[in-house]
């Protein structure tokens, strides 16, 4: 059970309702758990201008301001500020969590992310802070940068070292580090030992709504956020690595492409490719005779969208990135493929093999309890109520 008594006032980079990119989707999970279990929630985020806001199941404060353009950051090469944390350095964001600590007064801040690790300064001394932490950002830009040729790479890697800086900094600083995964926290720990870390897996707060039937024998399915640029590289990859070798292995399937900046990927009018833009509820799309795709060549933390696949029962084809932090083996939870041949192929295995199918459903739907919202809101109350213990007010 919560403690009606406890109150968090949760900090984003972005309102995560309605629930978009896996980033927001673990939010979203988390915090509708959180007032489940009876701990009184306030999400405070940027909004940009004159885009409406929806009604939202929690309250929420979105304040009227955007990340600053990456033109407009630039200068701060010359500082120890990361770009991306540069971005979100806003004065209205401030202000607004200013009066949210009075009028809210909150027993404890989470923080979302290291894009909002400036705000440590002004809140450290103050209440207990939980850094939570998705991934583990200078890896996910070493990882990015190792995409490209040499002169990008040394710019990447660069920012990568500089943000490998702050991130020791804010570990340290904040009461309490919540990473997503085992994998992650020991990273931090092995960055910042004299932080607390400690594990706060995703929550998935699945819609079981009815799939619809999707086209091909079978549909082939890849969902992600593609104007990430990670996910966009991957879907890319999938498109013009994987696909072409995929149809001479199953060439009555279909791929369907969904998500933010689907509709861009892909040749148009290919009609092995459907590319379905925007959705407003990704369970939809779940096919139970689908097999998903997870093409990640760059990232870090837990890919939700393997954990919306685990609780739809729809089996998975993964690379080592994708799963990392969620699968231990090959067919534990999905099959683990690296080369676009090998991807093909585990596809085309899953497509056709019922067995193999179902070996692989029932081990993620094992895996998936691990990451059940009141499982996970009782986790976080527990961080919560250790950094309240640890701070020094």
């Amino acid at each position: 059970m919560g403690d009606p008594g406890l109150r968090v006032l949760v900090v984003a980079t972005r309102s995560p309702f309605p629930p978009g990119g896996g980033g927001s989707m673990a939010l979203h999970g988390l915090v509708q758990a959180l007032r489940a279990a009876g701990v009184a929630v306030q999400v405070v985020a940027p909004q940009p201008p004159g885009q409406t806001a929806r009604e939202s199941p929690y309250p929420q404060r979105l304040v009227d301001t955007a990340p600053r353009s990456w033109m407009r950051v630039v200068p701060n090469l010359a500082s120890g500020t990361p770009l991306a944390v540069a971005r979100y350095r806003l004065s209205e964001l401030a202000s607004a969590l200013a009066a949210e600590m009075t009028n809210f007064a909150p027993d404890v801040v989470h923080l979302e992310q290291l894009h909002l690790a400036w705000l440590l300064s002004r809140l450290a001394e103050r209440v207990p802070v939980v850094l939570r932490q998705q991934n583990v950002e200078s890896l996910l830009l070493a990882r990015f940068g190792g995409l490209f040729p040499t002169p990008l790479r040394f710019l990447f890697n660069l920012e990568s070292r500089r943000i490998r800086r702050y991130e020791r900094w804010a570990c340290e600083s904040a009461t309490l580090v919540a990473a997503i995964s085992e994998p992650d926290a020991a990273s931090f720990r092995a960055l910042a030992p004299r932080a607390r870390v400690e594990v706060l897996p995703a929550a998935i707060a699945f819609d079981d709504s009815p799939s619809q039937t999707l086209r091909g024998s079978p549909p082939f399915l890849c969902i992600g956020s593609f104007d990430w640029l990670p996910n966009r590289d991957g879907a890319r990859w999938l498109v013009r690595e994987v696909w072409p070798k995929l149809r001479l292995l199953a060439p009555r399937g279909v791929l369907h492409i969904a998500g933010p900046g689907s509709s861009t990927l892909g040749p148009a009018g290919d009609p092995s490719i459907e590319r379905h833009g925007r959705v407003q509820t990704a369970a939809s799309l779940y096919d139970p005779h689908a097999v998903v795709l997870i093409p990640l060549r760059a990232g870090s933390g837990v890919r939700m969208r393997l954990l919306e696949a685990w609780a739809a029962g729809v089996p998975a084809v993964a690379s080592p990135i994708a799963g990392e932090g969620l699968v231990t083996g090959n067919g534990d939870g999905a099959l683990v493929a690296c080369t676009a041949q090998e991807f093909a192929a585990a596809a085309a295995h899953l497509a056709e093999d019922p067995d193999l199918r179902r070996q692989v459903v029932e081990s993620g739907r094992a895996k998936v309890a691990d990451h059940d919202c009141a499982r996970v809101a009782t986790c976080a109350r527990h961080l919560y109520l250790q950094a309240i213990e640890a701070h020094p007010a």
